[in-house]
């Protein structure tokens, strides 16, 4: 039975994660309802038996109980399957229950009454053990905010039941048969248990391996479990929280129960007590954790979400330590210690411990279950064992439980606590980003100057194999010194060419001349022709007069000539430049096609450091192949004159001159600026163009990228991803405008999404349509991730794109935290609801106040839109997609429509409008 949308909406559930929902729910309904019927028989018990100031030992011995059995599930978890170990856990849990009441009739003594009431805080852990090992492998971050305090609800309504029964049973069946309701209750859970476990078993069997690690030692997962909590410092933190957590509900409810113990003497009345007392907790954590924790949460964030408990808490007392001073009513300062547990306890169970919970999400699921166990296996028992010791210390001194002094120690601990919550928020962000993507890299520091390192190097190159070689040259050559240079001696006279070849590059790179020598011998080796030229320009490229370069630039041989010149060119020690700028005028001034096609290719090997006016030339050539060559042979050193002509040809050689004006630099950023401003928007050379301002970076592009987002707005995503690549950040003067360029964009993907709404049918066209709208849903995605990335934090928002890129649950997840934290909140917020895993109507509803006004109600309406070109300009594939629907599907469109694409500029259009448009 489907469950009312509005509740659903009221609860922040959506569609496809009710069932899962209601699931976890009536389990965790039963199992607190069965641990609630025990906790009130066995507390009463103890009250009705003991005097208050027995009740630490308890909390010492249920330290250590809670130990034990945290130790034998973190070692057994891993070496069962995943449904028979948590079935038999709610047996052993239903089990014990019966066992106590049983053991009420056989041990009568003192100690078992201690032993029953400590076994309660072990059915709690295991309780919490269970239903957050199952909650984490099905939630990712983004759901646990919200659905956290929905899926723990259960057990509020449950103790409410629970306690209410035995308020009106209590009198009829005594304290100690509630135990049995206990017992009937854990069993009723596991049906909810089984089914969850059938339904859901993929996330369970690709989260957990139980049963996959009967070779490895049993105690191994005790071993991961210390290593996590030494290495990881997110956990140590909340692991912190958790215990001052505990303390201070342990203080509270101790505090509280030892001043009701004194106004009620036998078990019934202290169980009456007990049952009101809960039932108004309840109820007031039931409503708190249903329809405000997810909302809070989502809001506030995780980070700030964890400030309300012990903020709250510190108000609380110290309202009530004022009040104290002034006036000296017991039973009043009784009733504000009440209301401040109440209230404690209402925040804790509704807000603090999902949210904690939430915190560990981004974990890596093994290290998720294991820091449950962390926090909920070791620091839950350390606080009650230190509340303990604490309650017993104090009492020793007083004598009496004095409440006021509760309060002062509850303000140290509630320092500890927010302290605790202050390291926690500043690792969390570095949480996020780690878990998003697991490569890491490193590299290795060496020190050549260390004689054992250098004697291994010198045995790699003598028995390395060329691969290993080839990397020890590599890393060498990281380091000029004199010990590199007689390594370098060494390379050269290895056997494998390749290894010789790259060293005679490195000499030349890094302008080695003391070798310069040493590479004589292989301008001899005409067997060798790759060394051989190599040595040759690399000769030249060091030669520091011009007597050097005679033998190679007279040289018998054209191609020795050639790479002679192209050494020259690149010649760093001071000889002139003209010599090789006659040759090669020379050389296309002769008008002869062949030496043409030489100069242009020692040109291009040497464009980096040698350019000549007369290149321009043979940019307008009439030979095609010349063209071609010459505007592939300029590069950084080009002249002037020569880009010039380069911009006048550019419309006609697109490709090319795009890739030519790249390789020229910033060089070239005045000529761009003039062909973009002379461009119409929307053709492709502009786009090509701006991509290409971009990729040139620095203060000049980024100038002429603002220019034209002011100039040509139709442009803006070319424009935004150009600025991205220029590595734009943000100024006081620019912020504005990129912010409101943001809005627009998520204004437009809210339109889209509405488009994606009106397509919901399962045949033909809806769904390609519905594809070709998702594109352009990703390619927005794009732009507002560049324009966050400009406006923010680069580094984290280059994480998010990573995370939504590997299009895994869990890094989606993770990467829609980042932009929460990282990104102006009313900008994240919808980015995040735009592209969560979230139903489209539930998207739309979210989104209503960004709703322009836009009704879609079947396909044609879409394809007008579409045709229309608004409100975006969409990519020629969604374009092309929505003119072949028109005729295969005989869609009607105005034929203006149509008619536009008949002479659009790619081909695609053409084509398809064509075939639209033909009767």
């Amino acid at each position: 039975m489907r469950p009312n949308h509005r509740w659903l909406k009221l609860l922040n559930v959506h569609d496809n994660e009710w069932l899962t929902v209601k699931k976890l729910f009536w389990l965790q309904f039963f199992q607190g309802a069965g641990i609630s019927f025990f906790f009130t028989a066995e507390f009463a018990r103890f009250l009705e038996r003991f005097p208050i100031s027995r009740l630490p030992w308890v909390m010492i011995l249920s330290a250590f109980l809670l130990w034990l059995s945290g130790l034998v599930y973190t070692v057994l978890e891993p070496l069962i399957s995943f449904k028979k170990f948590n079935t038999a856990l709610i047996l052993f849990m239903a089990g014990s229950m019966l066992m106590v009441r049983l053991g009420s009739i056989v041990f009568p003594q003192d100690w078992f009454y201690y032993f029953s009431l400590a076994w309660f805080y072990v059915l709690y852990l295991l309780n919490n053990l269970e239903f957050w090992g199952i909650a984490a492998q099905l939630f990712d971050i983004r759901q646990s905010k919200r659905l956290f305090g929905v899926i723990s609800a259960g057990d509020i309504p449950a103790k409410f039941v629970g306690y209410t029964l035995a308020l009106v049973f209590v009198s009829f069946t005594g304290t100690l048969n509630l135990l049995l309701v206990g017992f009937l209750c854990m069993l009723a859970s596991l049906p909810f248990f089984t089914r969850l476990a059938d339904d859901e078993a993929a996330a369970f069997g690709h989260g957990h391996q139980h049963g996959g690690h009967s070779s490895a030692h049993p105690w191994q997962s005790v071993s991961n479990l210390i290593e996590d909590f030494k290495h990881s410092k997110i956990i140590q933190r909340i692991a912190w929280i958790s215990l001052t957590t505990g303390a201070c509900m342990i203080i509270v409810n101790y505090g509280f129960y030892a001043k009701v113990k004194e106004n009620n003497h036998t078990d019934i009345e202290l169980a009456r007590f007990i049952a009101v007392f809960m039932i108004t907790l309840r109820v007031a954590a039931m409503v708190t954790k249903t329809i405000f924790t997810g909302r809070l949460t989502m809001h506030l964030g995780v980070r700030q979400s964890l400030f309300i408990t012990p903020v709250a808490m510190v108000l609380l007392v110290g309202f009530i330590l004022v009040f104290s001073h002034g006036n000296n009513n017991p039973k009043l300062i009784l009733y504000l210690f009440g209301a401040t547990s109440i209230g404690v306890d209402v925040l804790r169970t509704a807000i603090n411990a999902p949210v904690i919970l939430t915190v560990m999400q981004p974990l890596p699921l093994h290290e998720r279950l294991r820091a449950h166990n962390i926090v909920k296996g070791i620091m839950d028992p350390f606080a009650t064992l230190f509340c303990g010791i604490l309650l017993l210390v104090l009492f020793h001194y007083q004598q009496s439980i004095n409440l006021v002094t509760l309060c002062y120690v509850l303000l140290i601990i509630a320092a500890a606590w927010i302290i605790g919550i202050v390291l926690v928020n500043a690792e969390y962000l570095n949480m996020l980003i780690k878990t998003i993507s697991s490569r890491f890299f490193s590299q290795e520091e060496f020190n050549l100057n260390d004689a054992e390192t250098l004697t291994k190097i010198q045995e790699k190159i003598k028995s390395g194999s060329e691969s290993e070689v080839m990397s020890v040259l590599l890393m060498v050559a990281t380091k000029q010194n004199p010990l590199s240079t007689d390594l370098l001696e060494r390379f050269l006279e290895h056997p494998a060419r390749d290894i010789r070849l790259e060293t005679i590059r490195i000499i030349g790179s890094k302008k080695i001349t003391s070798l310069k020598e040493r590479l004589i011998p292989f301008v001899f080796r005409e067997e060798e022709q790759l060394l051989q030229l190599e040595a040759v320009k690399t000769i030249c490229q060091l030669a520091d007069n011009a007597m050097e370069l005679d033998a190679y630039l007279n040289h018998p041989s054209a191609i020795i000539r050639q790479t002679a010149m192209i050494g020259l060119m690149n010649n760093t020690q001071g000889i002139p430049a003209g010599q090789a700028g006659s040759i090669i005028g020379t050389m296309i001034d002769n008008g002869d096609k062949a030496e043409k096609l030489r100069a242009l290719d020692m040109l291009e090997a040497a464009n980096e450091v040698f350019g000549l006016d007369a290149h321009a030339g043979l940019l307008s050539d009439t030979d095609h192949q010349v063209r071609t060559r010459a505007i592939n042979a300029l590069g950084k050193a080009a002249t002037p004159n020569t880009i010039k002509a380069l911009a006048a040809i550019a419309p006609k050689e697109e490709k090319l001159a795009v890739k030519a004006f790249q390789r020229i630099g910033p060089a070239a950023l005045p000529h761009l600026r003039q062909l973009l401003l002379k461009l119409h928007a929307g053709q492709n050379i502009r786009k090509q163009l701006l991509l290409v301002t971009g990729r040139i970076g620095g203060e000049a592009a980024q100038k002429i990228l603002l220019e034209q987002l002011t100039a040509k707005p139709a442009d803006a995503a070319d424009i935004v991803k150009a600025l991205y690549r220029s590595k734009y950040i943000v100024t006081a003067e620019s912020r504005g405008m990129l912010e409101e360029y943001c809005r627009h964009y998520i204004k437009n993907a809210v339109e889209l999404l509405h488009m994606q709404k009106a397509l919901p049918e399962k045949q033909d066209p809806d769904p390609l349509l519905f594809s070709a709208v998702q594109i352009e849903l990703q390619e927005i995605r794009e732009v507002l991730l560049c324009l966050f990335a400009c406006l923010y934090d680069r580094k984290q928002i280059k994480k998010v794109r990573n995370g939504l890129l590997a299009n895994r649950k869990d890094n989606i997840a993770n990467a829609l935290e980042i932009i929460e934290l990282t990104v102006k909140k009313d900008l994240g917020k919808y980015f995040n609801i735009l592209y969560e895993s979230v139903p489209i109507e539930r998207k739309c509803d979210l989104l209503k106040m960004l709703n322009g006004g836009f009704r879609y109600d079947q396909a044609g309406s879409v394809l007008g839109r579409i045709l229309s070109e608004q409100p975006i300009r969409y990519l020629d594939w969604t374009k092309a997609c929505s003119l072949y629907i028109t005729r295969k599907y005989t869609i009607p469109v105005e034929e203006q429509l149509l008619l536009k694409f008949l002479e659009a500029e790619s081909l695609l259009l053409q084509e398809t409008a064509r075939y639209a448009y033909a009767n």
